[in-house]
């Protein structure tokens, strides 16, 4: 049997393996996303009171973007709408110099734009559980610390509800009370005085 026919199978069988080895290869290799979803990590999520807490300093270097609507409005933030029609033109026309913190009710669409936003080098968070998390954290007061509970908890306590009964339905502050005028009462007139006789 001649030495060279022995060699082909082999010489085929390794051409095949280098073959599979070269589409497998290349079927599991990720598709290019584009530049807007290359960023490899999440963004950073705040939670919803440290939210509150930035929309009622109003720091200026931050900025909170609102990518939809909800129950409890979060006064002070801006709408992505703001900065374009069409999400390439929102990324496109976002703040640079500004930290931004996206709001939405789509885990998805949130976590998109906050990637596409990072890609460009700006500064992005989220809001941790979206929407849905800010309703629910402004529906109702938080719960009390228990009583071991220090000082600096208390008052982070106290600080919540304050921003809550702002934020939400504001069912802890007094209404403005509508009281008719009442009109001054009328005083007698004073009598003269007696002169004295002999002055």
């Amino acid at each position: 049997m001649n030495t060279q026919t022995l060699r082909r199978p082999k010489t085929l069988l390794m051409l095949g393996a280098v073959f599979l080895a070269i589409c497998g290869a290349a079927m599991g290799r990720p598709r290019s996303t584009g530049p807007e979803l290359a960023a490899a990590t999440s963004p950073v999520a705040l939670a919803p009171f440290e939210v509150a807490q930035l929309l009622s300093v109003g720091p200026p270097e931050v900025v909170v973007v609102t990518l939809d609507d909800g129950r409890h409005p979060l006064i002070g933030a801006v709408p992505i709408t703001l900065f374009g029609e069409s999400e390439d033109q929102q990324i496109q026309g976002a703040p640079r110099s500004r930290r931004i913190v996206l709001v939405g009710a789509d885990a998805v669409r949130t976590d998109r734009v906050a990637r596409r936003l990072a890609v460009t080098g700006r500064d992005v968070n989220v809001l941790a559980g979206g929407r849905e998390a800010w309703d629910r954290a402004m529906d109702s007061d938080p719960p009390a610390p228990p009583g071991s509970a220090g000082a600096a908890l208390r008052a982070q306590h106290l600080q919540n509800i304050a921003l809550r009964r702002y934020f939400g339905d504001e069912s802890g502050t007094p209404k403005p009370v509508n009281v008719a005028p009442v009109a001054a009462p009328r005083l007698a007139p004073l009598a003269a005085k007696k002169k004295r006789e002999g002055c």
